[in-house]
Parts: structure tokens; sequence; C-alpha cells
């Protein structure tokens, strides 16, 4: 369906991440038993609209690619094997209990099952399921297997199919931003962890165990919530409230008090949907969740793990995705401040460098 590998050795691999404020762009290398950064880079979507950087936007096809290859020039990517990340709202993952049977009758039944779980025609998707490994115990009964089932809408392939195409990239493989990040993020843990990816306008949950998603959710809420609050609350603009996030973020700004509590407060719907649902999976799973891992550029902002521990109450960290690779070392203050924001991209890019 969307999950295929391909047979030849690859050495340069390119992890693209397609959000609505940023496309970012990693070049990795295998050098021998290493792999190495050879590029990478982002651009912002919100001017190719007439809006200010780091707002979030939905370009028409023709203004992605102009970003797609403006963004390619500018941090000169020359490997052409590529993986990209399926826009979360598009896709839908969920883990079924489904009766012990032999793989054709699953076949048969997976279909009518699916139409439980995805809110939309069977016909408007890509569909794909795999066992869960038998010693992975989730809850399972007797004669019952888990299954995790998977869908991507079509029309979203369609057009990652025309982009790639017109960038004249090829081995193209798609992939779940939860795998991606399972793959971005190091060590393995060995029970159940959250990824929380904040976006400009969006949040993705990919549930995980061990190197399996078992369940995704969109929130509709991102790291631009904070900008704009900010905006309204001091009457600067957006550009300045962005600005003003990155620099100060959480921590708040000595010269203007309300920077902190506007940034406080706008954060506690994000980060108390994020309690609520976990609470919600480990009632569901019967599993105690081991540790929520913060993604994405929400989770550059300084002093985010001080506001989210004010919300949520399991361990949570911020993901670090470089430390699994080479990097020069003139370059390692700029990435230990970008690095959240690569993390899906990272783990596009080694998906080929690495055994599946």
């Amino acid at each position: 369906m969307f999950f295929f590998s391909s047979k030849n050795e690859i050495l340069e691999s390119v992890g693209l991440d397609i959000g609505t404020s940023f496309i970012k762009v990693v070049q990795l290398k295998r050098d021998k038993e290493k792999i190495v950064l050879e590029t990478y880079g982002e651009i912002a979507l919100g001017p190719y609209a007439g809006l200010a950087s780091g707002q979030a936007v939905h370009l028409g096809e023709e203004k992605t690619i102009e970003a797609l290859k403006d963004l390619f020039k500018e941090a000169k990517i020359t490997a052409k094997d590529t993986t990209v990340a399926i826009d979360p709202s598009a896709a839908y993952v969920s883990l079924v209990k489904v009766p012990k049977v032999e793989d054709n009758e699953l076949r048969t039944m997976m279909p009518l099952e699916a139409r439980k779980y995805i809110p939309v025609p069977l016909t408007e998707v890509q569909m794909d399921w795999w066992h869960v490994p038998t010693n992975i115990n989730i809850g399972a009964e007797e004669r019952m297997i888990n299954v995790v089932l998977a869908a991507v809408n079509n029309e979203t392939l369609t057009n990652y199919d025309r982009m790639v195409q017109k960038l004249e990239l090829k081995n193209v493989e798609y992939e779940i931003n939860g795998y991606s990040l399972i793959r971005g993020s190091s060590p393995l843990a060995k029970g159940m962890v959250l990824y929380v990816d904040i976006g400009a306008q969006v949040t993705t949950l990919s549930l995980t165990y061990q190197s399996i998603v078992l369940d995704m959710h969109v929130i509709s809420r991102g790291s631009q919530d904070s900008t704009i609050q900010l905006s309204k609350a001091l009457s600067i603009p957006i550009d300045t409230a962005e600005e003003t996030k990155q620099t100060f973020g959480y921590l708040g700004d000595k010269s203007n008090p309300y920077v902190k509590d506007i940034m406080e407060l706008s954060s506690y719907p994000l980060f108390g949907e994020v309690a609520r649902l976990s609470l919600m999976y480990e009632r569901k799973y019967n599993q105690n969740i081991e540790g929520i891992i913060l993604s994405g550029g929400g989770a550059r902002v300084p002093g985010i793990i001080d506001v989210y521990n004010q919300t949520v109450h399991i361990a949570g960290r911020v993901i670090t995705p470089f430390e699994q690779i080479e990097v020069p070392s003139f370059l390692a203050e700029m990435i230990a401040k970008v690095g959240p924001s690569y993390a899906v991209a990272i783990g596009c890019a080694l998906k080929k460098l690495t055994p599946q």
C-alpha cells in the first residue's frame, strides 16, 4: 500500500516533512557504520501566501512545489532517494482486536472491521494492516489477536505523487508520522510511549509500544495559538509576537511580565487535552505510559517542559533526533536549538539507511 522498501543498497537519503507553516528537509549519508548529516533546511510557507513567517497556511499545489524547489536549492539537496512524512490529518491509525483466523480470512474480515474505525468511505483511502507480534501483550484476549489498522486518503497520496515527480525524486516512500518519530528518537523505549508532535496549527499524538504505532489522534491546537494570543493581548504584529514567543517562550520576558502569563494560559488547552488523552489511553490498553516525548516546532519554545509539567503528570522530555547521527561540531549549538523541528524529517531520512 503505502509502506514499501527498496531492494538496492542506498547510501544517501532525503527525509521530507511538509507542514502547514514550514517544510523541513534532511539529507543523510551512510559512511561505513556511521550515518552523517550532509545538509538540512527549512522554509516558511507564510510568505508564499503573503503572511508572516511561522503562520500556518494551506498553499495550493503550485505554490507548495515552488516552496519545495526553493528549499531544495537553498539546502543544496542532491540525493534523490526520498521518504515523505504523511500529513497526520490525512491518516488513520488504530489497534483493533479480531478473532484468530488464517490470513486469507483476515483479508476478507479487515475491510468490514475498518468501517468501524475509519470515518470516511473505504474507496477514498489506501488501507493496510499488520499483526502485532504475539510476544507483545497489549490487552490481548484468548482467541483474539491484535492488528494495527492504518489508512491514508487517496487524494493526499496523489498530491504527493505529483509533487515528488516534479522534484524528480526517486524510490519515494510515504510514511505515517508516528513511525518517523520512533526512528528519530533514541533510545527505543521498551514500554508504552506517547509522542506529542506540536505543529503550528495542529498537534499529533502517536501512541507507541516498542516500534509499533498503536493509535494516533490529531488535536486542533498548535503553537500558533500562543502567537495569536500574544499578538492580541499585547497589541503587536503577528511576526513580532512569533519572535517574542521564540525568544522568551514560557520563561517570560523580565521587561514585560505579561508575556509569561499569556504563554502559560495559552498552553493549558493543549496540554490539558494531552493529559486527558494519555489517561484515556492508559485505561484503554491497561498499560501505564512510560513517558511522553515532545517534538515539532512547538517543542522548541523555551521553557516548554516547565509548563508541560504544570498540567501533565507523566514524565516528559523534548526529542533530540540529531543524537544518533554524526553532525559537524560547528553546527552543534544550532542543532540543539532546532532539533525538535527536524525529528520527523530525520526519521524519514533514516528509513532507507537503517535495517527495516
